[in-house]
């Protein structure tokens, strides 16, 4: 029996479309963008927002922080320091979710106090000829920027990793497109 297409595969990652009315002794809400997190401030208890862009009135405690590297030394310093009955919330691309949620998850929290909120087409590739990671779009198929592969990317998502798996789009010709532009030169 197959599956309907329709249907995305059992590993595909599956994002809240609103924030769960969960009771917490701490919020941490981590966004790429301030501006499009308006609606998850509204929650009770303590909040403490963390981004890379913007800032919001409403917010009671805000870090805009310079760089990717510097918000998530930030969080980890937080996570480390958080009270049982914290809560996290993430919102921004996969790329970036995908690496906070690891953040969290090492820190201690469980599946369950983490709800991420996916903007944005941004995601991670995972080579699984040569094991390196690239961000990419929407496409279905691009060359791996280390070892020229021309890959399909599968719907599978590994949650370890925080990526989808590419893997060899023809595997007879595995360096065709990569090497094409060095014969016409």
């Amino acid at each position: 029996m197959t599956s309907s297409s329709a249907e995305p595969l059992f590993s595909t990652p599956r994002y809240a479309a609103t924030a769960t009315p969960t009771p917490a002794s701490q919020r941490l809400l981590v966004a790429q963008d301030a501006s499009r997190a308006g609606g998850l401030l509204d929650q009770p208890g303590p909040m403490r927002l963390l981004t890379l862009h913007g800032e919001l009135a409403a917010a009671e405690q805000q870090e805009c922080l310079p760089s990717t590297e510097a918000l998530f030394l930030r969080l980890q310093m937080l996570l480390e320091q958080a009270p049982a009955g914290t809560r996290l919330q993430v919102l921004g691309d996969e790329a970036f979710l995908w690496h906070v949620c690891r953040l969290a998850r090492h820190a201690g929290l469980l599946a369950d106090e983490i709800e991420l909120f996916k903007l944005g087409e941004r995601r991670r590739l995972y080579c699984v000829h040569c094991s390196e990671m690239q961000d990419i779009g929407s496409e279905t198929e691009c060359s791996c920027r280390h070892c020229g592969v021309k890959l399909f990317v599968r719907e599978h998502f590994s949650q370890r990793l925080g990526a989808y798996m590419g893997v060899c789009l023809d595997p007879d010709r595995p360096y065709e497109q990569a090497h094409a532009g060095e014969r016409q030169a």
